[in-house]
């Protein structure tokens, strides 16, 4: 995907100093939050740039990743053994998994081919995404670097029965799921600004005229929550707004601006930032529709301290916003937030966490990064928010470097294995949910670092939930899991082995396509 992250300096106001402690082992209580052991999704498929998501009509949770090609580790290859079981398993589509419980997950496979769905419909190996339409129809979409595949599923993610392979060419694709069968995708297209189109048959084509959202990047919302003033409005985060803050891009009445193809996003300043240290910032919208935004900020770009601080601001209308609050602020670098909300007030934010600064993580080669999580109540609503904060996985998900310069890391030596963000969400009773890559399991040949991250699903089993609910008692449906999920190999059920041609080729494409703007390529 092509990255617009910034590394400018723009006024801000003065950091609030923020403590937090990593909790005990697999995210023990914290204050009343915990998580339970790191599940295992796959091992063998790559997990890169992780999509989760809880199907609240079919019961289900789906995880979708990045295959890999272009989240190679160093000079993109792994081990012999290791290599050979990634491309017997390559079909160029992101890899999807579904599970009822989050500790036995199974790879989606077509008739037994490997394929998720007929390649007819779903070509893309990169920048998955996952929303669903009021129809229960789910959505993903996975790029090539030349087009944007969208498709959809009727039962969960188990079967995926539409799609089109070129809803439109562009890069980094995000989705936004309204009525039954509707469904909006934003890219970056060559021929015209950052742009979304519609679908209205459930993925089965798009439109290609769409309505441009210069600045717009990021995962974009329809909102649909009695939330007069933003109700059908589709909303996306701006990374830089005309006056250089962090903000939002509203499009309202977004049914009725397609339909006539009248209508323009407006954006809105929301906060001031000190540059930013992720590819885009993150909102959410809470089950009033209420918008909630946060970021990384980094103060003095890659010449700073590295001792930077996660912040979150909210809106009821996308025009007036609170006070910007610092969520973590730990003395070292945070990074990559992710955020999800419940009832007003009630949201979780996820991010990335250096055991100590690192003000340049494309060039680091040493730090601990861990997955940490804080479930915030109350936020907007009282001028003293509850703020319970824990480390999710109890230990390091990756060691070193996360190289966020676009394909070519793999060239300069660096890491992306992690790709350019990861997810979380809520299950049916409001317990965080986060999917992450995982670099520290060795390769089985060598012993040595795998060439790709792993798939890793992380579930709160403790304190109270973004809706009013108690985690640790678990139930059949969305409930709060414990214990390392065992997987059978991956192998069993994707195929025979495809040629590395095909394989080496798409890697080649990822390289070659020439970038409209001046800017890294991010895959």
């Amino acid at each position: 995907m092509s990255s617009r992250r910034l590394m400018h300096v723009t006024a801000g106001a003065g950091l609030l100093a923020l403590a937090v402690a990593a909790a005990p082992s697999y995210g023990a209580p914290a204050k009343g939050v915990g998580f339970g052991k790191p599940v295992l999704v796959d091992q063998q498929l790559a997990g890169g740039e992780p999509t989760i998501y809880w199907d609240p009509r079919h019961q289900d949770f789906i995880y979708t990743a990045h295959e890999g090609t272009t989240h190679t580790y160093r000079d993109g290859l792994g081990a012999a053994g290791e290599t050979i079981n990634w491309g017997a398993n390559y079909r160029n589509q992101v890899n999807i998994w579904t599970s009822k419980d989050g500790v036995h997950w199974s790879a989606v496979n077509l008739d037994g081919t490997g394929f998720e769905a007929n390649p007819n419909n779903n070509t893309g190996f990169s920048d998955p995404d996952l929303t669903q339409d009021a129809g229960g129809r789910v959505y993903d979409t996975g790029i090539d670097l030349a087009n944007d595949a969208l498709f959809s599923s009727p039962d969960g993610g188990r079967t995926w029965d539409r799609g089109t392979v070129n809803c439109h060419e562009g890069d980094r694709p995000w989705l936004a799921a309204g009525p039954k069968d509707t469904v909006w995708l934003a890219t970056d297209p060559v021929e015209t600004d950052h742009s979304i189109y519609i679908s209205t048959d459930g993925g089965s084509s798009c439109n290609q005229t769409g309505i441009a959202d210069p600045g717009g990047y990021g995962k974009l919302f329809y909102d649909t929550a009695p939330n007069k003033a933003l109700r059908g409005a589709l909303i996306e985060p701006v990374p830089q707004t005309k006056d250089g803050q962090i903000g939002v891009s509203v499009l309202h009445n977004a049914l009725a601006a397609y339909k006539t193809g009248k209508g323009a996003f407006v954006q809105h300043d929301a906060a001031p930032t000190q540059g930013e240290l992720a590819n885009f910032p993150a909102i959410a919208l809470d089950s009033l529709g209420n918008i909630y935004l946060t970021w990384a900020d980094h103060p003095g770009g890659t010449s700073g301290n590295g001792k930077n601080t996660v912040w979150l601001t909210m809106s009821k209308d996308g025009v007036h916003w609170t006070p910007r609050y610092a969520v973590a602020h730990p003395g070292t670098t945070v990074l990559w937030p992710w955020i999800v909300a419940g009832t007003p007030g009630n949201v979780a934010v996820s991010w990335y966490q250096y055991d100590r600064p690192t003000p340049d993580p494309d060039q680091a080669t040493a730090g601990n990064v861990s997955v940490m999580n804080a479930n915030i109540f109350g936020f907007g609503s009282s001028k003293h928010p509850k703020e319970y904060v824990a480390n999710a996985a109890g230990r390091p998900i990756h060691v070193g470097g996360i190289c966020q310069s676009g394909t070519t890391c793999v060239a300069t030596g660096q890491d992306r294995r992690l790709g350019d963000y990861f997810t979380n969400w809520i299950d049916g009773r409001g317990c965080v949910i986060i999917a992450t890559g995982d670099t520290t399991s060795p390769d089985p040949v060598t012993g040595q670092s795998r060439a790709w991250a792993l798939p890793i699903f992380l579930h709160q089993t403790s304190g109270r939930s973004l809706t009013g609910h108690n985690c640790g008692t678990s139930t059949s449906h969305g409930s709060a899991v414990a214990g390392l999920g065992r997987v059978a190999s991956s192998m069993s059920g994707r195929g025979a082995p495809l040629a590395l041609g095909m394989l080496l080729l798409a890697f080649a494409v990822s390289l070659a396509r020439p970038m409209r703007r001046p800017v890294m390529m991010v895959a």
